[in-house]
């Protein structure tokens, strides 16, 4: 198994740099295609709610040219750069530009045909905006790897990777989604928060799964957390500092009915602060 295809949202935000450049050091590290993707920003926030006073032929005429013009200006400039930084590498790589109209299906049917899907954090990620990462996990399979957009780590990058382990099936997609990082990183820990309240793990939690991963070439240890009461994610943050991880894995199951993810609370909690590049899969 290996990673031969990357997709990165590209914005015209502060954080588009580090995410792109995240991308290329994962691409050039993997020997895979890089896909930079630009998605038009929503219609309501370029003209602050001038489209519900628009009335008159020419007058939405104009309106419209006006937002085809701005559409065409952000692709050009997330364009440009995406070029600039891959042009020299002679990764293989290209662009593609998605009108807001479309956004949302186009997004989901080309993160479809790729094997990871990289976003930024916090808003606006590149994402329509009606797809937060969350949302399009569940729709689509496919990992997400979300960069801070203030990570500047020199590369290469995913080389000290942490895994959030439960003993579950959605740690256990995270593995298999990931795999391809693990067996590339220099060291792996599977860190295992307050194993004495479940009983999944086996007589040496952790110890499994860590033997499963040494077979596939990884470098792996076990690190075992207690919480003493505090919130699971606040746990693992801690433990990938004092690691100093570059790169976090946990998997995250769906609520069917609010079509939202959870992980026992922490998959809310760590997306709502990422601080390392952070892996989700489902």
């Amino acid at each position: 198994m290996s990673i031969k295809s990357f997709i990165v949202f590209l914005d015209a935000t502060s954080g588009m740099n580090a995410r792109m450049t995240y991308a290329l050091n994962l691409a050039e590290q993997h020997e895979a295609h890089l896909i930079g993707i630009s998605v038009s920003p929503p219609l309501w926030t370029r003209t602050n709610g001038a489209i519900d006073y628009t009335r008159g032929t020419s007058a939405v005429e104009e309106m419209v040219e006006r937002r085809s013009a701005q559409e065409a200006a952000t692709h050009e400039t997330s364009k440009r750069a995406f070029d600039e930084l891959l042009r020299p590498t002679g990764l293989s790589h290209e662009f593609r530009a998605i009108r807001e109209m479309e956004a949302d299906q186009i997004a989901r049917l080309h993160a479809l045909h790729a094997d990871l899907v990289i976003v930024g954090h916090s808003r606006p990620d590149g994402l329509p905006h009606a797809s937060p990462p969350d949302a399009m996990l569940v729709k689509t399979g496919v990992p997400f790897l979300i960069v801070p957009d203030d990570w500047h780590r020199a590369a290469p990058v995913a080389q000290n990777i942490m895994i959030a382990w439960n003993a579950s099936r959605e740690a256990r997609r995270a593995i298999t989604d990931t795999l391809p990082l693990l067996k590339g990183a220099k060291s792996v820990t599977v860190t295992v928060v307050d194993a004495h309240e479940n009983t999944s793990y086996g007589e040496q939690p952790g110890a499994d799964v860590a033997q499963y991963l040494c077979r596939h070439g990884a470098n792996v240890s076990v690190e075992q957390r207690q919480s003493a009461g505090r919130p699971i994610a606040t746990v693992l943050r801690e433990t990938a500092h004092d690691l100093q991880c570059d790169l976090i894995a946990i998997g995250a199951y769906s609520h069917n009915r609010l079509k939202e993810l959870v992980f026992g609370g922490v998959t809310r909690s760590i997306l709502s602060r990422v601080e390392v590049p952070t892996v989700i899969a489902h």
